[in-house]
């Protein structure tokens, strides 16, 4: 009975997520780790507070990802690095959900599907209004 939990799809799907949730947290430490080397490099402190360059601006999250990447933002790279840690920490739940939606979708389990899509709308939405 063991060897049948271990091989159905609901445990294929959590092991794939909970890889998906380690890899974007260690992605986003790295790349945290990265821009802060490279910010005491630029900077001889730490003091990201004292450093006006270092706030974060923009309307929503969607419009901040977007400014992210425009050219004079890329001039600084430990701010970017230490950004893009940030976006990727934020997105991997939201990744998360989208791999549970397309998962149910191909088994054809519609509740599971709008109960994941409702998740999914919820987390647009709470990302595009803040």
């Amino acid at each position: 009975m063991k060897s049948d939990v271990l091989g159905s799809g609901e445990s294929k799907l959590e092991t794939a997520i909970s890889y998906l949730l380690i890899l974007g947290v260690v992605i986003s430490l790295f790349l945290e780790v990265i821009g802060l080397i490279l910010f005491f490099r630029s900077y001889s402190n730490l003091n990201i507070l004292e450093n006006s360059v270092a706030f974060i601006r923009g309307e929503n999250f969607f419009s901040f990802v977007r400014t992210l990447f425009q050219w004079e933002n890329m001039q600084n790279s430990s701010l970017l690095f230490m950004t893009l840690g940030l976006v990727v920490l934020i997105l991997t739940p939201y990744i998360r959900v989208i791999m549970s939606v397309i998962y149910f979708a191909w088994k054809k389990n519609s509740k599971y599907v709008l109960m994941t899509l409702f998740v999914l709308i919820t987390l647009t939405v709470s990302l595009a209004l803040h």
